[in-house]
């Protein structure tokens, strides 16, 4: 630790809300890392504070790496300091808070039979979980007594049957999974994992029926930027202005959205919208899916081979520079989010705008530097899910190609071409077999031309799971602006489609 205060968050003195420490244990979480203290443990501390839920958290690491997260956990007595950091319309703000939601932490690899304990339980009825997008996988191993379950799934299912097996199959011993992993549809394919591993051990066929019955798995759509320890150069400042010294301090951005496909039992026990927290109950998160990927992630790949062509490193360096920062709003405020809001009409038109406000402030956030060379990883799949379903709605509604984001596909094209100077190279990671395709193409840019060169790239199904050719005018915005830009520069380039928007 780098603060210089002697004083402990061993001790529960430094706990300024103590009633909250005498509240019965009633949700189980898997995963111990910086996000779910961050989000899930804030929010329930919240609602604590608030006497609307009076209910403390058992805390399980996933995997054998959780262990010095749970020890230092439970040295802590289940508290630590969120720190959340960033913009809110504009105006920068801070906040730090002892969270107490957790009452202690189990490493179920040192003691299984205590993580099963916690199913014999009848008050613990809700489980949540991130254990990253890897951890809804299914993975065959075996149902050993006394032996832990190495995957998510197979915890969770060895958990659910030991509760079964403890209640005798009862109804009202079922329990609502609420599964914080951004993968789509997260609460139907952990349920689908945890039936297969049931079928896999030969359990009986009514607890599969139990489960299927008696227990519900949430969809869910997450968001917040949690980015754990402080690091950096403030850190130490950080740290000292602590009147305490805690070694799981986690920093966050203020902005959350926890989209939940809820029962009603959720809804009656986790009231947010009575405290202002932003966690709709929803009959679908397909349209907050939608929103996220469309806007904030989109917009992130719309900006990154634009930045990193301009000379750029940061989002934060991006939204602060007078093209760059404009064509991002642009992009969002005009293509982006129209778009979106005539492929699913249902959805609060109001809300939507709102979120795409918020996501300039989040993309400004001083305190977050979010590298744009970590946003080109996998990039040619992002490009198919968080740009080209706008691209093709926009064409479909206008009859035309949408200026701004043909601009930002145009210099992701430069960018996997791996620069126009054969002596300056970058690393491009994604699938090594495309980025060859991708460099073949240009390399016969010479013999046949750059607009030839285009159409090849566009008519490389491939990369884009469709024909781009068959978007009239595509392949010449692109060639166009690729032109402009060797000839000026990216920024030059990137000003001029935005004067030519500004003057139809």
């Amino acid at each position: 630790m780098t603060g210089n205060r002697e004083r402990s968050l061993l001790s529960q003195d430094c706990c300024p809300d103590k009633g909250i420490l005498a509240f019965p244990e009633r949700v189980l979480q898997i995963g111990e890392g910086n996000f779910l203290r961050g989000f899930v443990d804030w929010m329930i501390h919240r609602l604590n504070k608030n006497k609307l839920f009076r209910g403390r958290i058992v805390v399980v690491a996933p995997r054998k790496t959780g262990a010095p997260n749970i020890e230092q956990l439970n040295r802590q007595d289940g508290l630590f300091t969120v720190w959340l950091r960033g913009l809110q319309q504009g105006v920068q703000v801070e906040e730090q808070e002892i969270v107490s939601s957790v009452s202690r932490g189990i490493d179920p690899y040192q003691n299984w039979g205590e993580f099963l304990a916690c199913a014999e339980n009848p008050e613990i009825d809700i489980v949540v979980s991130n254990t990253t997008e890897s951890g809804i996988q299914y993975t065959p191993e075996e149902l050993k007594l006394g032996t832990p379950v190495q995957s998510f799934p197979g915890k969770l299912a060895a958990y659910l049957y030991h509760r079964y097996y403890c209640f005798d199959g009862a109804a009202s011993a079922g329990m609502t999974i609420v599964p914080c992993e951004l993968i789509d549809n997260n609460g139907d394919k952990l349920r689908e994992i945890v039936l297969h591993h049931a079928d896999d051990w030969g359990l009986p066929h009514p607890f599969t029926e139990w489960v299927r019955s008696h227990n519900h798995f949430c969809n869910t759509l997450v968001d917040r930027i949690v980015t754990g320890f402080p690091q950096g150069e403030d850190a130490h400042d950080l740290l000292f202005a602590l009147s305490y010294r805690d070694e799981l301090v986690t920093v966050g951005e203020p902005f959350h959205l926890w989209a939940i496909e809820a029962d009603e039992r959720l809804k009656r026990e986790w009231q947010f919208e009575k405290i202002g927290l932003n966690v709709p109950y929803v009959s679908d998160v397909t349209p907050y899916r939608m929103q996220k990927v469309r806007i904030l992630n989109g917009a992130h790949t719309a900006m990154c081979a634009l930045g990193l062509l301009s000379g750029l490193q940061t989002v934060g360096e991006v939204m602060n520079h007078p093209v760059l920062g404009l064509f991002v709003q642009r992009l969002m405020n005009e293509e982006i989010v129209p778009t979106l809001l005539s492929s699913i009409p249902a959805v609060d038109k109001a809300k939507v705008v709102e979120f795409a406000g918020s996501v300039v402030d989040r993309f400004k956030n001083p305190f977050v530097h979010h590298e744009l060379d970590s946003i080109t990883l996998n990039g040619l799949s992002k490009i198919r899910v968080r740009l080209l379903p706008t691209l093709y709605e926009f064409y479909q509604n206008h009859e035309r190609v949408p200026a701004l984001l043909s601009a930002a596909i145009a210099a992701q094209l430069l960018f996997y071409r791996n620069a126009d100077n054969p002596t300056e190279r970058w690393t491009i990671r994604d699938d090594a077999e495309m980025v060859q395709m991708i460099a073949d193409i240009w390399s016969e840019e010479t013999a046949v031309g750059l607009e030839a060169t285009i159409s090849m790239l566009l008519g490389k199904t491939e990369l884009w799971n469709q024909d781009l050719n068959e978007i009239d005018g595509l392949r010449e915005g692109i060639a166009a602006f690729i032109r402009s830009a060797r000839a000026h520069g990216t920024i030059s380039a990137l000003e001029s489609v935005i004067c030519a928007i500004g003057e139809k």
